[in-house]
């Protein structure tokens, strides 16, 4: 079955990752890397899965570069100097399994040439298990300019998510097209399933015909679970990884199976009702219908105490999804009353109203909608109590934080907020210092006073000193 799987990891030299020996082990070769002296591929070289090895390069490529893939990443290695630098790019795809070997090398090779080569990348491309269950493609793929006479600067363009996602929806539009062009229905899509789901839903909910609005609820019903997860190539042959894809993969076959029948039952309802897919909100017709009530306490009734009423459903009544029964329960519900029911005479629209509701009821019945499990309920009320009381559930992080610590943080994000005195005393201000004013008009240059003329200033003497006449 045809699986979208798309993975692009990068071989660096920083994670202690060499493309001489990630090439080896794809290749089921042993390398000699002349960086290090290594011989690599030992461990792999022995497998015999390798079903297509080719390197395609865009057509300036010198030819000494490309004489095989051992050449070719022992220059890379030469090219960068950086004991952190980014040797190459390696991409895992997954081949559709409804192709045939031949296809599936032809629909590898376009997508390279096309989004690859075309961009001045060299790719150097293997195909392993492609008879087996899990046919998948290994791309190596350079990350320099390819000049005349080698390898030229580094292409920052590729590293962009953007040019990822051209080529994880290039894939999809290639691989679809080689899947109808050799009859198959099977389609891929690049998106994640959840992203898929959401849209089935939107676009059923606006669709105006009963085959567009069947098409999309088949869709919605097909991608409500789970994405496959990813099992790496050590764990593949262990019993706990088959029990994991038997189950996911008897999901997905049944969802298909449920997909097809909400198809059929869908396509030919009429328009008069209308069914909300997002939370299966039925509106009833609001035209009232003559029924009778039955007795359902037990007590004998005569037929004349039972009058006919006109009841009208409320236009936007919500049904309550329920999960699906054991088959006993379901048939037990599924008994009509016996009930002494007044004899009227019936009425095509009538017949034609209550068939559809019948219907819609099989539906819900039937099959399992995109519901939350609701949380399971505590049986210690005590225990809910104190939580109900002193925590709060916080829609931002998604968790239970302290009531007192929630008002807080609310009290803090208010526009108003003003801080209490113990938050003022847990962090207080500087003191401010008292300015001292200074009177910049004042003339603070000292005096020159001379002291030479002066008599009435005191002369110093030394001791002893005395006056000789």
């Amino acid at each position: 079955m045809a699986i979208y799987s798309f993975k692009m990891e990068n071989i660096s030299r920083g994670e202690g990752q060499s493309s001489v020996n990630s090439a080896a082990y794809r290749h089921r070769k042993m390398f000699f890397d002349n960086r290090t002296g290594e011989v690599c591929g030992r461990k792999t070289a022995h497998k015999k899965d390798l079903a297509f090895a080719q390197i395609f390069a865009p057509e300036n490529t010198p030819p000494d570069l490309i004489v095989d893939s051992e050449t070719l990443w022992n220059a890379v290695e030469a090219s960068e100097k950086r004991k952190d630098a980014r040797l190459a790019k390696e991409f895992k795809i997954a081949l559709p399994a409804e192709l045939t070997p031949e296809q599936n090398i032809e629909l590898t090779t376009a997508f390279v040439l096309e989004h690859f080569t075309k961009q001045g990348i060299i790719a150097d491309v293997v195909i392993h298990d492609i008879n087996g269950h899990n046919p998948h493609i290994h791309i190596m793929g350079t990350t320099r300019e390819i000049l005349s006479t080698g390898f030229g600067k580094k292409v920052r363009e590729w590293d962009k998510p953007e040019t990822l996602d051209s080529w994880r929806k290039g894939w999809q539009n290639i691989c679809n097209g080689f899947l109808e062009l050799y009859g198959h229905d099977e389609r891929v899509d690049h998106r994640s399933i959840r992203v898929q789901y959401e849209e089935a839903l939107e676009q059923a909910t606006a669709a105006v015909t009963n085959e567009e609005k069947a098409i999309w609820l088949a869709k919605a019903i097909e991608t409500n679970r789970d994405p496959i997860l990813h099992i790496p190539r050590d764990r593949w042959d262990t019993v706990a990884a088959q029990q994991q894809r038997a189950v996911e993969q008897a999901i997905r076959d049944e969802l298909k199976k449920e997909a097809v029948e909400a198809y059929f039952a869908f396509k030919d309802l009429p328009l008069d009702i209308v069914v909300d897919v997002a939370s299966f909100t039925v509106h009833a017709l609001a035209e009232p219908e003559e029924i009778v009530i039955p007795d359902n306490t037990g007590r004998a009734s005569s037929s004349d105490s039972q009058k006919p009423v006109l009841v009208a459903p409320a236009p936007h009544t919500r049904t309550t999804l329920k999960t699906p029964s054991s088959a006993t329960a379901r048939a037990y519900k599924s008994t009509p009353v016996k009930a002494k029911r007044k004899q009227v005479e019936p009425r095509q629209s009538g017949m034609f109203k209550r068939f559809t509701l019948l219907v819609v009821d099989y539906i819900r019945e039937k099959f399992v909608w995109a519901k939350k499990k609701p949380a399971p309920v505590s049986v210690d009320a005590e225990h809910d109590k104190r939580i109900a009381e002193n925590y709060v559930f916080d829609e931002v992080q998604g968790i239970y934080v302290a009531r007192a610590e929630y008002e807080r943080r609310a009290r803090f994000n208010k526009d108003d907020y003003k801080p209490t005195p113990d938050e003022i005393r847990r962090f207080p201000s500087r003191l401010k210092e008292k300015k001292v004013h200074i009177d910049i008009a004042m003339d603070l240059t000292p005096a020159i006073t001379s002291f030479q003329n002066d008599r009435t200033s005191p002369k110093l003497k030394p001791p002893g000193y005395r006056n000789k006449s």
